[in-house]
């Protein structure tokens, strides 16, 4: 197995999950296959901390994709959140007691 990793011109393309470019962010991670491939350092820390080592570029990038795409972490609540949401909403404060 050869590697172009170690050629100045391999960090070009930047990380195959976001593609970020910026050479002091990238790093590389190890595929199930053995083949290296090019990440930011946050694609790698979650492959990392995955608990599998994926086996392919499109298993990686689905084990590391953002996951609060898609998803409103607001949907569901529990009864203090809901007491501070309703204490603090701009309609029970009124506009009378904004400070100036």
């Amino acid at each position: 197995m050869s590697s172009d990793l170690g050629r100045a011109w391999a960090f070009a393309s930047g990380c195959c999950v976001c593609g970020t470019s910026d050479e002091r962010q990238l790093t590389t991670t190890r595929l199930g296959t053995g083949d290296l491939v090019i990440v930011c350092g946050t694609h790698e820390l979650m492959h990392r901390r995955a608990g599998k080592n994926a086996a392919s570029l499109s298993e990686l990038r689905g084990m590391v994709k953002n996951r609060r795409l898609g998803r409103d972490r607001r949907d569901k609540g529990d009864e203090l959140g809901g007491e501070l949401e309703s204490a603090f909403s701009p309609q029970r404060r009124g506009l009378d007691r904004r400070r100036n």
